[in-house]
Parts: C-alpha cells; sequence; structure tokens
C-alpha cells in the first residue's frame, strides 16, 4: 500500500510538472536575454539580472497553469498539439484542476515578491513593480473570468504585450535599469513578432475555440485571412527592424525566415488539419530562430 501511494504522489507530481509546460519557458528566456543585451552587458550585475529573471519566469509558469485551469471546458480530447490546446493533463486528471490553480496564484506572488526585492536592493526605477504586476494581470486575465481576454477578441492584444514588451522588457531594466526612447523602438518588431506567434498558435484550435466561445483573430475572421495576417505580421518585423534595432546582417536575413514561413500556407492552402498544424509549427520554429539568431548577436557584442 505505501509504494502505492508512492507511485501516485510520483504521478501527481510529474502530472503537476507537465501542466507547468516548462519547455515553453525557453521563449521567455530568450526574449529576456535579448532585452538584457540590448540594454547593456547583463552580467555586470549577474545577481540583479538572475533575479529579475526568476520574476518573468515565476509568471510565465503561472500562465501556462492558469490557461490550462481556464481553458480546461474549452481543451478538446485529440485535439491537442505540440504547441497548443495547453497541456492535456486535466483531461484526464480533472482531479487536479483546483491544484492547478491554486499553483498559479502561488508563483503569481512569488513574482511579486521577486520584484519587490528587486526594487528594495537595486536601483531600478520605481515602476518596476507595477510593471511587474501588470504583467502578471495580463497572463493571469488572459483566460481568467471576468476578462477573459481570449474570450473577448484581446487575446492578440495580451500576448503582443507579453511577447514584445513585458517579456524583453524585463531583461531590458535588469540590464539597463530603466525604459528610455531606444526601448521604444526596440519593441516595435517584437510586438509584430507576438502577433504571428499568437496567430500560428490558434491556427489549428480554430474549431474547438469556436465550440468555447473564444472570440480570437482566427476564430472571427477564417484561417485564410489570419494567414494572410501572419504573412503581414512577418513582414513588419522585417520592415521595421532596420529602423529599430542596430541590427547586423545576420539578423536581418534571419527576420525573413518568418516572412518565408507565413508565405508558404498563402501559396499553398492547407488541405487539412494535419497541414495546417505543420504550417502552424514552421512558422514557431522559423520565429524562435530568428530571435536566437538575434539574442547571438547582440551577446556577441559583449564577448
Amino acid at each position: 500500500m505505501r509504494g502505492i501511494g508512492l507511485s501516485r504522489q510520483t504521478g501527481t507530481l510529474c502530472a503537476l510538472l507537465r501542466l507547468c509546460r516548462l519547455p515553453f519557458i525557453l521563449g521567455g528566456l530568450l526574449l529576456f536575454l535579448l532585452g538584457a543585451y540590448t540594454a547593456g552587458d547583463p552580467f555586470a550585475v549577474p545577481d540583479r539580472l538572475l533575479l529579475c529573471y526568476l520574476v518573468l519566469a515565476a509568471g510565465q509558469v503561472s500562465v501556462s497553469l492558469s490557461n490550462d485551469y481556464f481553458d480546461r471546458q474549452a481543451d478538446r480530447p485529440g485535439m491537442r498539439t505540440r504547441i497548443s490546446g495547453g497541456s492535456g493533463v486535466l483531461l484526464s486528471r480533472p482531479d487536479l484542476a483546483g491544484a492547478a490553480r491554486s499553483l498559479a496564484l502561488v508563483l503569481i506572488g512569488l513574482s511579486l515578491a521577486l520584484a519587490l526585492l528587486c526594487a528594495i536592493f537595486y536601483p531600478l526605477p520605481p515602476y518596476f513593480l507595477p510593471f511587474a504586476l501588470a504583467g502578471n494581470l495580463v497572463g493571469w486575465y488572459y483566460t481568467a473570468p471576468p476578462l477573459a481576454l481570449a474570450y473577448r477578441g484581446l487575446g492578440e492584444a495580451a500576448t503582443m504585450l507579453t511577447f514584445g514588451f513585458f517579456m524583453p522588457g524585463t531583461g531590458y531594466l535588469a540590464a539597463g535599469g530603466l525604459f528610455d526612447l531606444s526601448f521604444a523602438l526596440f519593441i516595435l518588431p517584437l510586438l509584430f513578432a507576438g502577433l504571428f506567434f499568437i496567430l500560428s498558435v490558434e491556427m489549428p484550435d480554430r474549431e474547438g475555440d469556436h465550440a468555447a466561445g473564444k472570440e480570437n483573430f482566427v476564430v472571427r475572421s477564417g484561417r485564410r485571412n489570419a494567414f494572410l495576417a501572419m504573412f503581414l505580421a512577418a513582414a513588419a518585423i522585417s520592415l521595421l527592424l532596420p529602423a529599430a534595432w542596430s541590427a547586423p546582417p545576420q539578423v536581418l536575413a534571419a527576420s525573413l525566415l518568418p516572412v518565408i514561413a507565413g508565405a508558404i500556407p498563402l501559396l499553398h492552402p492547407p488541405a487539412d488539419r494535419r497541414e495546417i498544424i505543420c504550417a502552424a509549427e514552421l512558422n514557431l520554429a522559423a520565429l524562435i530562430a530568428f530571435i536566437l539568431v538575434a539574442c547571438l548577436a547582440a551577446a556577441g557584442a559583449f564577448v
């Protein structure tokens, strides 16, 4: 009996870890480092860098948990993919729903507590704590009522802010200590990268999202228009880069990867859901490659 109990506890822990969707942290880390390297030498104050990143990481994992909790009625068995539809854990373990919600709130509290420590011990601007609070609230209310941004046609705007402002902005503050005009220019391509990202994630789930009452762009406008919007968002990234960043040629070249990936479904519309998923995954792979090249190029300035 003791062995059975231990096995169940281990299974529950593993399920909670899957709910956290830890591999998705990589994207947040890259955006954080990109912001940090753009602002200055992030490792000049390594302890501040680490603590600020933990503020972001706790908030990011909280979003994974809260999205799974509030979307558990929208997620459908057999419909989830590697990039969408949640972790799938609460479909097989509905008994963990309460734990997922509680852990999400605990992580928001941890994120804010760490942000307070950063504000106390380091020369960060007075808006750092409100900035961290705003980021956590946007993540929580992405799916949580009463705002439920993803269900009210505001999910794309929320993701653009998260992807293009809060994640790189945390790194920028960690290394640079304040927001300035350069930061305002720096985030312009990343805001459109966030739009490209969320439209790609929404693409495979159109039917399930429609049935659940979500009012996102793909549901409202259809996949054809969404593919066009994705391509235009990718083109905006490339067009804005020369004015917004002092980007070396390899970064400008890498920015064409999302453009190419976004053009494929326009030239060859997907015939079925399998092809839709492949197109969405290719988009995300191209986007991650662009962000990775940009991050490495920014880091090279301090090597």
